[in-house]
């Protein structure tokens, strides 16, 4: 069974008309942005970022690995851990994830607070475990502005999900709302079926958080990467052309390479970080690597034959004469 509740990302009243345009120009390009990041709402580099609980033993359900799609997502090596160990509180354990999985890679710090008052300016993102809320997160430095109230809900708990929804707090967005190509060819009225029935969404609310697209302008990223924590599962019926998408329980090496690239100054770099938690080279971790480079290393090698080509041609028609 594959886990089908995906998170919204959440913007301030003041910002939704703009966020919620559709670029109609992208035709279609075969290249999107992934590992994207909101420009606007980017941290300051080296910043502290105050989390709080408004519960310290939320009751809330934890992911178990046996609804996982882990055929085709490795799991992060913090799941079993999370998943077979209640003894932990959640608040904890997110601490944990935060701290070991974003810290070590960007210069960005973390710092957990007890319960915080809606008056308390430095707690800066407030999470809530409301059963009934799903899980969102306010994008990047939205936190900021928002006084009162959670900043991020969890409904659920599992390690991909404090991935996602963190990645949110730090400014990444939706990568299936990316605007720079049309990798997802969307069947939307299958879309909006799928979305009232698992999600509980209206055809707006399926526009906001899955068809919309940003415009061009918004946005920083890499090429496309069907392994950023960022893209949830997406089954191959909601599309046109039968290719869905998974459900991502790790970070990517394309997630680490732009947290360490918009966010300078971690303590350790992505490759050795990847390498650490995951076992393998970074590069096995970046979705096409080896397709690029067979490309490029074609493109030159063929380049090359034809300078030599040119050179023998040159040469014979000299020496005729």
């Amino acid at each position: 069974m594959t886990i089908e509740k995906i998170c919204v990302q959440k913007f301030l009243p003041e910002h939704i008309t703009q966020i919620n345009k559709i670029n109609n120009s992208t035709g279609e390009h075969q290249t999107r942005l992934a590992a994207a990041f909101y420009s606007k709402k980017i941290w300051p580099a080296y910043s502290e970022i105050f989390v709080t609980f408004t519960e310290k033993n939320p009751q809330i359900k934890r992911t178990s690995i046996s609804s996982m799609n882990t055929k085709t997502t490795p799991l992060d090596p913090l799941q079993p851990y999370f998943s077979n160990n209640t003894d932990i509180p959640i608040p904890k354990a997110i601490e944990k994830i935060v701290k070991e999985r974003f810290e070590p890679i960007t210069g960005i710090k973390f710092t957990f607070t007890d319960i915080a008052t809606a008056k308390d300016q430095k707690n800066h993102v407030r999470i809530s475990f409301d059963d009934d809320g799903g899980a969102w997160s306010l994008v990047g430095t939205d936190a900021i502005n928002q006084k009162n109230g959670p900043t991020m809900n969890l409904e659920w708990f599992d390690v991909g999900t404090v991935l996602h929804e963190f990645g949110h707090v730090l400014g990444m967005v939706h990568e299936h709302q990316n605007s720079d190509g049309n990798s997802i060819k969307w069947n939307k009225p299958a879309v909006y079926e799928w979305a009232d029935q698992t999600q509980g969404w209206d055809k707006k609310e399926t526009n906001t958080n899955i068809l919309n697209k940003y415009s061009n302008d918004q946005i920083n990223g890499s090429e496309f990467d069907k392994n950023s924590a960022m893209l949830y599962f997406f089954p191959a019926s909601l599309t046109t052309n039968h290719i869905g998408t998974s459900q991502n329980l790790r970070l990517s090496g394309e997630d680490m390479i732009w947290l360490n690239k918009i966010y300078p100054g971690g303590t350790e770099s992505p490759a050795t970080f990847y390498k650490k938690i995951y076992g393998i080279p970074l590069k096995d971790g970046i979705n096409g690597s080896k397709n690029k480079k067979w490309i490029y290393i074609s493109i030159i090698i063929a380049s090359l034959l034809l300078l030599i080509g040119i050179g023998i041609i040159v040469w014979k028609i000299s020496h005729k004469h």
